[in-house]
């Protein structure tokens, strides 16, 4: 048996089938390499998404709490959100994003990996970061229509419960975790010493 390489489709025509501040949808009309008409599949076009592990200087991470229509429930999340066109890069935008929901700025971030949100139906990508050392300087800026309460949880603990399924998350924000603990482990810059101390300790 020949096996066909895999290849992409052919997008014969695209329209935008529905448009708001929110939400973006395209529906194409598309031809697989073997010929098939696949129509209409619809794409989401959404900005690039960030999200963040930050830790205080005493260790604990900052968690964000906040009800989720589309489960109705109130879940524990990362700080994190959408790049906006006048935020200069990604880093700048996951800074901003953090010290809106939250208050905390400072420290030092790091890029940690990158993945796609849902790649059958979604066209963006998403960054994750981890920050150190981050501090209290100001009161939340939330949207309108944003309430979020602040959580503080010890990292190691949090990091416990996280894989052991007690703290249900987002699958986006579990990447995250899963990068920055991975990222601690194999980094050798010395403001994650003391964290990176703590998950040998507990064998991570």
């Amino acid at each position: 048996m020949i096996k066909k390489k895999l290849a992409p489709w052919e997008v014969l025509e695209s329209t935008i089938s529905y448009e708001d501040r929110w939400l973006k949808v395209r529906s194409d009309r598309c031809r697989t390499p073997q010929g098939s008409i696949i129509e209409p599949y619809h794409v989401i076009e959404c900005s690039t998404w960030v999200n963040v592990l930050a830790l205080t200087p005493e260790g604990q991470v900052i968690l964000v709490r906040e009800y989720r229509h589309g489960v109705r429930q109130i879940l524990l999340g990362l700080p994190g959100g959408g790049v906006e066109t006048t935020d200069e890069d990604v880093s700048a935008a996951i800074k901003r994003e953090l010290l809106e929901e939250t208050g905390y700025s400072g420290g030092t971030f790091f890029s940690i990996g990158q993945s796609y949100a849902n790649p059958s139906n979604q066209d963006n990508t998403v960054w994750s970061f981890l920050a150190v050392d981050v501090t209290l300087s100001q009161e939340q800026q939330l949207d309108e229509a944003e309430h979020i309460e602040i959580v503080l949880h010890d990292f190691i603990s949090f990091h416990e419960q996280v894989w052991s399924g007690a703290i249900p998350m987002q699958a986006l924000y579990l990447a995250t975790v899963g990068f920055a603990t991975q990222f601690i482990l194999r980094s050798t810059h010395p403001s994650l010493q003391p964290i990176r101390t703590q998950l040998l300790h507990h064998g991570s």
